[in-house]
């Protein structure tokens, strides 16, 4: 008769990206074959708050805690508070620093991700892409505030394709949201703390670059140009009601200058 499988909460906490650690723990879990590890993994942790909060969820779940940490600090108070919770906790990187140490006679320089920098610069980038095209023309608003960057305009005025730069070539977690003639901005807008863009752009490049999309948009309106600047009206309208607000405009420009205007404006260069 088969063994039934167990299922354990494994949690993994690192202040790299907790890639080496997983592939670790991995590689010893494999040789319990009815073990069915359940993988938490919490990139990036650098205070010991985050850890207190992790910890404590951890307890909950009456899960194991491998810890890769390489701040002494971090590791030494994880160390003296341990009696707080009632959970079994294994530090993967600090005895083997302290042995290592003792041998070579050396200090070692305690900087978190040496080993992971391609692998912490990638998932950064994936982590940027991915939310810049969940925040695409006013999409996830509740989440808005997490942005780098924010970018507004009327439709057709190269949000989309400048947001998706500024995230491949910047690193940059950008929301774009669409300027709607008679619609209000999501009150969000006003609560955010990352700069917000405005781009604005000359109506007749505007009607051009709209009737190549008319048959997209399924709006008999979409392309006239008296509507048009009805919205460049509504949008310079709504722009001026926005403290901090930058203006660029992206009449006849390529991405990569609307992209260089973008980082200018908002001092992120």
């Amino acid at each position: 008769m088969q063994s039934q499988k167990r299922h354990e909460h494994v949690f993994i906490i690192s202040d790299a990206t907790g890639a080496t650690a997983e592939r670790v723990i991995n590689a010893a879990l494999v040789q319990f074959e009815d073990v069915v590890p359940v993988f938490k993994k919490f990139p990036f942790v650098k205070t010991t708050a985050e850890i207190d909060e992790i910890l404590a969820s951890a307890q909950q779940l009456d899960a194991i805690v491998i810890y890769s940490l390489v701040s002494r600090e971090i590791r030494e108070w994880i160390h003296a508070n341990k009696h707080r919770w009632r959970i079994y906790l294994i530090d993967l990187l600090g005895p083997i620093l302290k042995d290592m140490e003792r041998l070579w006679h050396m200090i070692p320089k305690l900087r978190p991700g040496i080993l992971e920098g391609v692998g912490e610069e990638t998932y950064r980038l994936a982590n940027s892409i991915d939310y810049s095209l969940k925040h695409d023309d006013g999409q996830n608003i509740d989440t808005i505030g997490l942005a780098d960057l924010v970018i507004l305009g009327l439709s057709r005025t190269s949000k989309t394709p400048t947001s998706l730069y500024l995230a491949c070539n910047h690193n940059l977690k950008v929301a774009n949201v669409p300027i709607v003639i008679d619609t209000p901005l999501p009150e969000e807008i006003n609560t955010i703390r990352a700069p917000i863009i405005g781009f604005t752009i000359e109506a007749k490049r505007l009607a051009l670059l709209r009737s190549r999309r008319l048959l997209y948009a399924g709006a008999a309106d979409y392309s006239d140009l008296e509507s048009i600047q009805a919205e460049i009206l509504c949008c310079n309208k709504i722009y001026r009601q926005i403290r901090g607000l930058h203006i660029i405009n992206v009449t006849y420009h390529p991405i990569e200058e609307i992209a260089k205007s973008v980082l200018q404006s908002a001092r992120l260069i």
